[in-house]
Parts: structure tokens; sequence; C-alpha cells
């Protein structure tokens, strides 16, 4: 049986998501866990972590593309191509610096 807090945190979190965080993060704060909508929390502290490994592996495969074709494409060598690698290896160095499990 579903009760209307429940209903409520849900619609919440369907209908308006940036107030559905102030509300989490205020009962989080408050120690108010009778109210939390655990559900979905725990569902967005789990996206969290794979969005963190999706990044890494995007700027992996683009600065893998690039250096191939800077090694297999000397004709076609660009300003792009250089300043392309240079910044995926900083978003790369950059993540690695916060989660370095990743």
């Amino acid at each position: 049986m579903t009760t209307e807090i429940e209903t409520n945190r849900k619609s919440l979190y369907e209908t308006d998501y940036l107030r559905w965080i102030e509300t989490t993060l205020a009962q989080l704060q408050m120690r108010d866990y009778s109210n939390i909508d655990w559900e979905n929390l725990i569902e967005e502290i789990g996206d969290m972590g794979r969005s963190e490994r999706r990044s890494l592996k995007s700027n992996l495969i683009v600065i893998i593309t690039h250096l191939l074709k800077w090694q297999y494409q000397p004709n076609f060598r660009s300003g792009s191509w250089k300043g392309s690698i240079v910044e995926h290896r900083r978003r790369i160095r950059e993540s690695l610096k916060e989660s370095p499990s990743l």
C-alpha cells in the first residue's frame, strides 16, 4: 500500500527534479530519514557512478581515435586534432584525480 507521503515524494521527483534534490538534501542534513525518497535517491547515486564511468570511456574513445588518426593519417593532421588530444588528456587526468577508483 502506497502512502500519501510516498506518492508526493515520487511525484516531486518526476515533476520538479531540482526541488526533489533540494528537499532530499535538506532531509539528509536534518537527519529526517523517515521522509527521504530512498528508492530514487539510491537510483540517483548509482547513476552518478555510471555517469562518471561513461564520461571517462567517452574521453578515452575520443583521445584514442585522434591519436590513431595522428599516427596513421599524417597528411591530415590538424590543430583541432592536437587540441582535442590535449583537452581529452586533461579531462581524463581530472577525472582520475577526482575519482582514482575509475
